[in-house]
């Protein structure tokens, strides 16, 4: 396993190198566009509670080469009405990175780097590099598709000690991914993210679902659902986290 393990990644080293080498050279004139979005609930009276949810999206595309960054972070607190203290109840961070070489219209490889940090999942982190080939299924006007599939290396480390072994994980695994863009009109856009981590034991899916609404030329109202399921937990944590939110959206 460790050989795999050792081999996998000297693939992935070096597919990205001359990656990062020859995106350095694209055309500077590509600008990048994206959009930064902010929601907050505030809760008074009975139940006590703040929350706050921030995501940003990054892109750029050229002739050869198309990059894309995402962050996200989720905190909340809440009263607790016995003890009168407030005690954090969610927080999470979490970021990608992605790039993709184009072989021709429709496919690419993509290389992709993620890590998240959450308190609430028995883990201190977990971040996942992979690669493999994606395909361009259709882009027009009414909609995009992208389909992915490869292998990747993925390490966490679990919040405590366990009986028996170490704490940090390592395993080579297999990653599927969806991304699908759909015009509902000229205002509005539905947009579907989901990827899939597999091994001989476990999954991890992280499905991101959302639709955006033009008020202006900058400024979007979106409704997003954030589902994240892993059917091998840490001890304590539950198998499925969710996330409904509406936030205020600047693009630039």
């Amino acid at each position: 396993m460790m050989g795999k393990k050792k081999l996998i990644a000297a693939a992935c080293a070096a597919a990205l190198t001359p990656g990062l080498a020859f995106s350095q050279a694209e055309d500077i004139q590509n600008e990048w566009t994206g959009d930064v979005e902010l929601a907050y609930l505030l809760k008074r009276g009975n139940t006590r509670s703040d929350t706050i949810n921030a995501r940003s999206e990054a892109q750029r595309e050229s002739l050869d080469w198309r990059h894309l960054a995402r962050l996200e972070a989720a905190n909340a607190e809440q009263r607790n009405n016995t003890t009168g203290e407030d005690e954090r109840s969610a927080e999470r961070y979490f970021g990608s990175y992605k790039l993709d070489r184009k072989l021709d219209e429709a496919n690419y490889l993509f290389n992709l780097l993620t890590a998240e940090k959450d308190r609430f999942t028995g883990y201190e982190y977990e971040a996942t590099y992979a690669i493999g080939l994606g395909r361009r299924l259709f882009d027009n006007d009414l909609h995009r598709l992208d389909l992915e599939a490869g292998p990747g290396y993925r390490t966490r480390r679990l919040d405590q000690e366990p009986p028996t072994g170490s704490r940090t994980e390592e395993d080579v695994v297999g990653r599927v991914g969806l991304r699908y863009l759909l015009n509902l009109s000229e205002n509005a856009q539905f947009r579907e993210d989901l990827s899939t981590e597999f091994e001989d034991d476990s999954t991890l899916t992280r499905a991101t679902t959302s639709v955006t609404s033009k008020i202006n030329s900058r400024l979007s109202l979106r409704v997003s659902h954030v589902l994240r399921h892993n059917s091998d937990p840490a001890p304590g944590a539950r198998k499925t986290d969710q996330e409904i939110t509406v936030g205020l959206v600047y693009g630039f």
